[in-house]
C-alpha cells in the first residue's frame, strides 16, 4: 500500500511520537510511506527519525496554505502519487486533508482523533463537522473520545474505531538511579522528586499542578516540569507568586525521558482533557509510581488503587492529598508502579498499535460486530475486555 498521512507539522508531541511509530512499522511491512506537513514547522529529531523510517516527508508551508498557491501545488502532487488511503491527523489536516484527499480521488479517508478536542472554537467545530462526512474511518486512540467524535465532530457512530496508543517498553527498563538524577539537578540525596512532563498548554493542568504542591505539606517536594509551549511564562510567574521557584524546575523540551523517568519518586499527570496520553504508559513501562487525574484515558489504562491513584481534574487539594499518600506509602506506591509496568508490557505494544492501524488501513470499509458496554463494576476489574456501543475494536485490548 501506498499510504498518506496528513498532520499539522511536526514538532515533538504525542501524535507525532505515533506517526513516528506507524511510519516505521509499515515501512517494516512492505508498505510506502509519504507524509505530508502542511505547516512548516517540526522538530529535527522528529524529522531524522522519520526520514531513517523510510518515510517520504513533504512540507506545504503556512504561507503557500494562506496564498492558496499551496493547496494547488499540494491537489496537484497528490493525484500523481496514486495514494491507497489517506490519513489526517490534528485539526487543520482534518479539515484541509480530508478535502485534498477526496478532490485528488484517493478511495479511502481516516481520519484519527487524538484527545476529546472540548478547547476548539465552534467555527473550528463547524469546520471538523462539515468535513467528517468524507472520511470513512474515524481512529479513537481512547473510549470516552468516542461520545465526543459523534455529538461534537458529528463522526458516525458505525465508522469509529478505537486503537490505544503504544509505548516500546524495553527503553523504560535501565533507568539512571535516583542518586545520580538528585546529583545531576545538585539536589541532596534524600530530597523528594516528582516529574510531570508535555506542552505547557491549559490542556495539561500544569497550574493545578503548582496549586498543588503549594499545600501543607508538600513544602519539600521539588517538581521536575518539562516541556514547552505557550504557557512557559504564565507558570513561571505563577511559581514565583506561590514562592516556589527554588523547587520547580523547567527543564524544556527533553529527549532523554527514557533515562531519568524511572528514577523519580512519583510521575504527576494532572492534564484537563486527554486521548490516550503517551506519557503515562511510557511512566508505566518505567515502573515509576502515577497520580494522574480521572479522564478521558488515563481512567482506561490506569486503574484507580491498582496501577496508581485517580483525581479529579482542576482540584488541586484532592491531587495535594493523592502526592501526599503516594510519597508516604513508598511500598505501596512501588507495588502498583510494578502492576502497572505488566499491564503496559502486555497490553499496549507497539507491535499491536501497528497491527491495528494496518487492519484498518488495508479495509477502511470494514465491519466488525462489538460487545456491548458492560456495567461499571466490570469496566473497573476487566478494563481490558470493554468497548462503548458502535466502537470496534483493532488491537490487544
Amino acid at each position: 500500500m501506498h499510504i498518506l498521512f496528513c498532520i499539522d507539522h511536526l514538532r515533538a508531541d504525542g501524535t507525532q511520537r505515533v506517526l513516528c511509530h506507524l511510519a516505521e512499522g509499515m515501512v517494516e511491512r512492505g508498505h510506502r510511506i509519504t507524509i505530508l506537513c502542511l505547516n512548516d514547522s517540526w522538530d529535527t529529531g522528529v524529522l531524522e527519525q522519520l526520514r531513517r523510517s523510510g518515510a517520504t516527508i513533504r512540507v506545504t508551508g503556512k504561507v503557500g496554505l494562506l496564498a492558496g498557491y499551496g493547496l494547488i501545488s499540494t491537489l496537484h502532487w497528490m493525484r500523481q502519487q496514486n495514494f491507497d488511503v489517506a490519513v489526517t491527523m490534528l485539526f487543520w489536516s482534518d479539515v484541509v486533508g480530508r478535502i485534498l484527499a477526496r478532490r485528488a480521488g484517493i478511495s479511502r479517508v481516516i481520519s484519527s482523533i487524538r484527545a476529546r478536542n472540548i478547547n476548539y472554537a465552534l467555527w473550528q467545530l463547524l469546520l471538523v463537522r462539515t468535513t467528517m462526512p468524507l472520511a470513512d474511518v474515524v481512529v479513537v486512540n481512547s473510549r470516552q473520545i468516542a461520545t465526543f467524535a459523534v455529538t461534537a465532530e458529528g463522526a458516525r457512530p458505525e465508522s469509529l474505531v478505537y486503537i490505544p496508543n503504544g509505548v516500546d517498553a524495553s527503553l523504560y527498563t535501565q533507568p539512571i538511579s535516583g542518586a545520580a538524577l538528585r546529583a545531576e539537578l545538585g539536589l541532596s540525596a534524600d530530597t523528594l522528586i516528582i516529574g510531570s512532563i508535555g506542552r505547557l498548554t491549559h490542556q495539561k493542568g500544569f497550574d493545578v499542578l503548582l496549586r498543588a504542591l503549594a499545600q501543607p505539606g508538600l513544602e519539600a517536594v521539588h517538581l521536575l516540569l518539562a516541556g514547552v509551549g505557550e504557557e512557559a511564562g504564565r507558570l513561571r510567574a505563577l511559581a514565583d507568586r506561590l514562592k516556589m521557584s527554588d523547587r520547580v524546575r523547567f527543564v524544556g523540551y527533553r529527549s532523554d525521558v527514557p533515562r531519568w523517568l524511572g528514577a523519580l519518586d512519583l510521575y504527576v499527570h494532572p492534564a484537563r482533557f486527554e486521548g490516550t496520553p503517551n506519557i503515562l504508559l511510557e511512566a508505566m513501562a518505567a515502573a515509576c509510581p502515577i497520580v494522574a487525574t480521572k479522564i478521558d484515558g488515563n481512567s482506561e489504562i490506569l486503574i484507580d488503587g491498582h496501577h496508581g491513584w485517580l483525581v479529579p481534574p482542576d482540584d488541586p487539594v484532592a491531587l495535594a492529598s493523592a502526592i501526599r499518600t503516594a510519597l508516604d506509602h513508598p511500598v505501596e506506591a512501588h507495588w502498583r508502579a510494578r502492576v502497572a509496568q505488566e499491564r503496559a508490557r502486555q497490553h499496549y505494544s507497539i507491535q499491536s498499535m501497528v497491527d491495528a492501524w494496518e487492519k484498518v488501513l488495508h479495509s477502511a470499509q470494514e465491519t466488525t460486530r462489538t460487545p456491548k458496554l458492560a456495567s461499571s463494576n466490570n469496566l473497573k476489574h476487566e478494563p481490558e475486555t470493554q468497548e462503548l456501543p458502535n466502537v470496534r475494536r483493532i488491537g490487544t485490548l
